[in-house]
């Protein structure tokens, strides 16, 4: 069975990881250990008293649980048929707003920023590996089973900040601990342990035991400048970052019904019965996934209202995720 996500580390990787040069952050760049840091990050910065902040509710339970961590309120905005945030439903009187562009489907900026002018506005691109910087922020994962899948690493950006706000970020960055010998000895043997799981001979055994644990919805963000090892494998990899977003395109392209984002991180098919084609894949030897089909149990947990976004509940029994990283035949 192909899995749904590269969780790979192959020996090339793991040489890189202790022996690479690694990348060195850019002007108004923040490399973190996740993107969920990066929004934690970003709003302790600009919000320090709190506030409220918008969040689509079809998303993972991480981002709402970063706007906690960050002392602030989620309020939930649904989306359209095509994964775009409802505008319609953006409330006027946010401090901020996390858009998160899905599966790397890009959303209209400037539009949301004409509908809440005074909103912090971070775009949330843990999806969206290969699209510009956005906002106030924009943040990136690079994490294992994203695109590309390297690490426990995360990026932010800063795009356009006041002096203070950039002040008071530099502040917060500065006391980050860092990843020790030991932690990233530890953080190599688990990204090891995680490929070799998700590996194609062992992935029927991790799928069975995965779907008995139980998700924590609700988690304290320990948040750590990136590993050294992980910035030395993302150092590697950029120059193939291009080739590879067009190889993922490539492979989209060839599945019936299909739309995707700019970077073609997961396929995704509008059906009525997902269920019925996840067998008709696996009989390929293929695993897909109803991504976020626990969203809105998610949400509920962060204060959500059944009903509150119509669209993303239908869409979370409609969507089925099909693997681009791996070639995909007719």
């Amino acid at each position: 069975m192909i899995p749904r996500l590269d969780i790979s580390f192959p020996l090339r990787r793991q040489w890189r990881y202790w022996f690479g040069a690694p990348y060195e952050a850019q002007p108004h760049e923040y490399l973190l250990n996740h993107a969920r840091s990066g929004i934690v990050l970003a709003l302790r910065a600009t919000l320090p008293q709190g506030g409220r902040v918008g969040v689509v509710v079809y998303n993972c339970h991480t981002v709402a649980n970063a706007v906690v961590e960050a002392g602030c309120t989620p309020v939930f905005v649904d989306i359209d048929e095509d994964l775009h945030i409802a505008i319609n439903t953006i409330p006027a009187e946010l401090d901020a707003i996390v858009v998160t562009n899905l599966f790397g489907i890009h959303n209209d900026i400037d539009a949301i920023r004409a509908k809440c002018p005074p909103a912090v506005i971070i775009v949330d691109n843990a999806h969206g590996y290969g699209l510009p910087p956005e906002g106030d922020f924009t943040v990136y994962s690079i994490n294992q089973g994203k695109f590309p899948a390297l690490g426990e690493g995360g990026l932010l950006k800063a795009n356009s900040l006041e002096s203070e706000r950039v002040r008071a970020l530099e502040k917060i960055y500065a006391s980050l601990p860092s990843y020790r010998f030991v932690a990233q000895v530890k953080l190599f043997f688990s990204m090891l342990i995680k490929a070799i799981a998700y590996s194609r001979c062992m992935y029927w055994l991790t799928m069975k035991l995965k779907k008995s644990a139980k998700v924590e919805v609700h988690e304290v963000v320990t948040m750590k400048k990136m590993a050294k090892g992980v910035r030395r494998l993302y150092k590697a990899w950029l120059p193939n970052a291009e080739a590879e977003i067009a190889k993922q395109k490539r492979n989209a392209e060839k599945i019936d019904g299909a739309f995707y984002g700019d970077n073609a991180f997961m396929a995704i098919v509008k059906c009525e019965d997902p269920s019925a084609l996840q067998k008709q894949y696996a009989a390929r030897g293929i695993e897909t996934a109803t991504h976020f089909l626990h969203a809105i149990d998610w949400a509920r947990e962060f204060g959500y209202q059944a009903g509150q976004c119509p669209t993303a509940e239908y869409m979370t029994r409609h969507l089925l995720m099909i693997p681009t990283y791996c070639k995909i035949s007719k």
